[in-house]
């Protein structure tokens, strides 16, 4: 009903099993850039630009405007590609936005303090981003494409879920049906939120709303491949932890359950660290392409 569904093509980062996503209005050809990955290498303490570099081929390849970057959250298992590929694309024809969940604040708020950050370095008010979302807010890709945010906290506090035309971008709150969602162990997480968060989604988005995962873990007793799409009726049915008929204790239970039996990412501090610290240039003067 005059909202186009828009073309997503996703670039599979394999050592954090994350999904990164290129948004697209084929009729404008304005594109958004969700959840981008830095190559990190925890041994040497190394960043490279690797698998940013395969999305700016791409958006050179196809010609498109990238007019926004997006984190659906403060990520804590990768070093976020936002501002590297802020900085490569200003440099050619596009300023795009770099866009998080206002709720940030609360995250930036513990670990200014866990890491010992400054005020005057963190800026834990926000400054860091070009805009801060809440839901509510409205917009459009391209012409006809219709944009929307839900608050989905659960995960962390500041999580956003993103619809844009039939398409939804849920960074770590749903993951594919046979894994269930993502923790709630960390801290600000909480499985009450998430519990809300979700079955939020299941009310207001519709059954065939295309639901795109922050990462895939297959299941090591499946013989399936990495996947990262279904639709939001398949959860709603088959969601191994929250379906639509899933009570708040029922998800309690089983998400708490999985959590006590996990480690922390490996990467964890290296990228708390970093993605909190997006406004000191100095963290990136050691990018390298490749």
């Amino acid at each position: 009903m005059n909202n186009h569904s828009p073309w997503v093509h996703t670039i599979f980062e394999p050592d954090t099993e994350t999904a990164q996503y290129v948004v697209t209005d084929l009729e404008t050809r304005e594109a958004y850039i969700i959840d981008p990955v830095l190559d990190y290498d925890p041994f040497g303490g190394t960043v490279q630009g690797m698998m940013a570099e395969k999305i700016l081929k791409f958006v050179q390849q196809h010609q498109l405007n990238v007019t926004k970057i997006i984190d659906t959250h403060v990520h804590a298992d990768h070093l976020t590609a936002a501002h590297y590929l802020k900085q490569k694309l200003e440099m050619k024809v596009s300023v795009p936005e770099f866009w998080m969940g206002n709720k940030v604040t609360a995250v930036q708020d513990v670990f200014t303090k866990k890491y010992n950050f400054k005020y005057q370095e963190l800026k834990p008010a926000g400054e860091l981003f070009d805009r801060l979302v809440q839901e509510g807010d409205t917009w459009t890709l391209g012409n006809n494409i219709q944009c929307s945010v839900l608050s989905t906290p659960g995960h962390t506090p500041a999580c956003s879920s993103y619809r844009i035309g039939d398409a939804a971008f849920v960074g770590d709150t749903l993951f594919m049906p046979d894994i269930g969602t993502a923790r709630c162990d960390f801290p600000g997480g909480s499985t009450e939120q998430m519990y809300n968060s979700v079955q939020k989604m299941y009310k207001s988005w519709p059954d065939d709303t295309r639901i795109y995962v922050g990462h895939d873990y297959p299941p090591a007793n499946s013989n399936r491949q990495y996947d990262v799409m279904t639709t939001l009726g398949a959860h709603k049915r088959f969601n191994k932890m929250i379906s639509e008929s899933a009570t708040p204790e029922s998800y309690h239970k089983l998400r708490s359950e999985r959590d006590a039996a996990l480690k922390a990412p490996r990467l964890i501090h290296p990228s708390l660290q970093v993605n909190e610290y997006l406004s000191n240039r100095i963290c990136f003067e050691n990018y390298t392409d490749s």
